[in-house]
């Protein structure tokens, strides 16, 4: 899942990959947690799941908003929708929708943030490459603005157990993101590390880095 809830964290967001369209296989579950270092120490945990019976996969995050007001956290949801028939030509998609609410610790109440709705599409290449892209729009309530988001991620699995990737991360309002990253599978296609880089173009220390963990459960076999 991508979110971004914090003018301070919003162009560094280099563990935040791209959604895979098949990165959870029917009737598994998946745990992610992640750290990330960029100015500050910034820590968020996923939880979706997919359903057995129907292409929907449901899922909450938190993420504590340590770099914008001390005690600041915000809680997500988000539901995402994909079929194995979903295809247009070689590529295969989906649909995401979200919504993220922050709690202001100065104004002791919760605030809604923003809601987003995106396209997914995942492309499999040759030499063991992939191509996911997310695209879509995001309503921020409070300013009652409304923005595109553009996520891309090149991906290359030399082997089943580890794997390396290149992402961009922009908006038509604030500048690109750029990051490295390489997963290593230490149980493939059930736990596994990624370590990931990255910056804002245009801008001096913007570097953000991030150190994840991936637990799979039930059903599930590796995103390539």
């Amino acid at each position: 899942m991508a979110l971004c809830g914090t003018p301070g964290f919003a162009t560094a967001q280099a563990g935040l990959p791209p959604d895979d369209v098949q990165q959870i296989a029917p009737g598994g579950c998946q745990i992610d947690s992640w750290y990330a270092h960029a100015s500050g120490a910034h820590a968020w945990m996923s939880l979706p799941a997919c359903s057995k019976a129907q292409p929907v996969r449901l899922g909450a995050f938190l993420q504590p908003l340590t770099q914008v007001r001390e005690g600041n956290w915000g809680l997500g949801a988000a539901a995402r929708f994909t079929d194995g028939d979903w295809r247009l030509g070689p590529a295969r998609w989906g649909l995401k929708v979200a919504a993220f609410t922050q709690r202001l610790a100065d104004l002791g109440r919760m605030q809604m943030e923003h809601a987003t709705l995106t396209a997914l599409s995942s492309l499999g290449l040759p030499a063991g490459m992939s191509l996911r892209l997310n695209l879509g729009p995001r309503h921020h309530v409070e300013t009652r603005e409304t923005t595109t988001l553009l996520d891309a991620a090149l991906a290359w699995s030399p082997h089943n157990r580890f794997s390396f990737s290149g992402e961009l991360h922009a908006t038509d309002r604030t500048p690109t993101v750029q990051s490295l990253g390489t997963r290593l599978w230490l149980i493939p296609g059930r736990l596994g590390l990624q370590l990931n880089a990255g910056r804002t173009l245009g801008s001096e220390a913007s570097e953000v880095y991030s150190l994840q963990l991936h637990w799979h459960f039930l059903e599930r076999k590796p995103a390539h």
